[in-house]
């Protein structure tokens, strides 16, 4: 039996997965947190970390490697994304961390991102023949893959995640109707490659995964007065109940979004673009089903330690 520790360095979120696997690539998980690390703070555009995210995310790391120490972990698998890899400082992070922490980062790039979301998607979601496709919003990019059960057709990282169009477009409390119509048309001037895919590769199902559609999930939940199940590895999101979310997030201040079921302190900034982002993908595929796929990056990496 051997353990070890998964890190996944998002731009806004850090998480940490600790696992033990057995002979015959099989795995349990043990113990999952998330830090609100948010290393992308305003200067995410500009290429760099602040000091205060800089300092910030250091400090999450330290904390982390204290509770892998408790765990007794034997190896630890630290990634890092988008924010890490286009930061001009992004490699001085990674040093001061493994200086501080003895945690070594790899800084990953988007194919081998989205190879590994998708990975991580397969094992929790009952994928097939038909083609679907996957979406991971994330805070610095967002990767879309299409494919089924036994290979990737296509797949592309667009630098759009919601912390880039959070201070790229600096939205009113609340959004503006202009604001909103902005972001959509400079989202559809930047997806072209994936409206084209679509065309080659049409598809009628999005797999959503990460924070926001885990967001989506709970408050349709909510709002329906159903328990969300915390046992699942997927999910489906009914699409009546995310557009009835959409409608009420839209016009909704950031102190009100605070006080919204579902939806946690650490996303109330940032969840009403990654609806508007959403919206537009949904409207453009024409998108008859849509799943929360509660596995991606990190869950791919410890998959892919499974096999070695």
């Amino acid at each position: 039996m051997k353990k070890v520790a998964v890190i996944d360095l998002g731009t806004n979120t850090f998480n940490l997965l600790i696992a033990e696997l057995a002979e015959g690539q099989q795995h349990s998980i043990i113990y999952s947190t998330q830090f609100p690390a948010k290393i992308g703070e305003k200067a995410i555009n500009e290429n760099k970390i602040i000091p205060a995210a800089f300092e910030r995310g250091l400090q999450c790391l330290k904390e982390m490697k204290g509770i892998i120490d408790d765990y007794k972990v034997d190896e630890i698998f630290a990634f890092g994304t988008s924010a890490l890899r286009g930061a001009a400082n992004g490699k001085e992070f990674a040093a001061a961390v493994q200086k501080e922490c003895n945690i070594e980062i790899h800084i990953i790039d988007g194919d081998r991102e989205a190879a590994l979301i998708y990975s991580g998607v397969q094992l929790a979601f009952p994928c097939d023949e038909k083609l679907r496709m996957v979406l991971d919003v994330g805070g610095g990019s967002n990767e879309f893959i299409i494919g089924n059960k036994d290979e990737i057709f296509w797949s592309q990282s667009f630098n759009l995640g919601v912390a880039r169009l959070l201070y790229k477009f600096a939205p009113a409390n609340p959004i503006t109707a202009e604001q909103v119509s902005a972001i959509k048309s400079y989202l559809d001037a930047e997806l072209q490659s994936l409206w084209k895919a679509l065309e080659k590769y049409p598809i009628s199902d999005l797999i959503g995964c990460a924070g926001c559609f885990s967001t989506f999930y709970e408050m349709v939940c909510a709002a329906a007065q159903i328990p969300a199940n915390e046992k699942s590895t997927w999910e489906e999101i009914s699409l009546e109940g995310y557009h009835k979310m959409y409608e009420k997030l839209l016009p909704s201040t950031y102190e009100e979004r605070l006080d919204m079921e579902g939806l946690l302190f650490m996303r109330a900034d940032m969840i009403v673009i990654g609806t508007v982002l959403v919206n537009l993908v949904l409207e453009k595929a024409k998108i008859k089903k849509m799943y929360l796929s509660k596995y991606a990056l990190k869950e791919g990496v410890l998959h892919e330690i499974a096999k070695k």
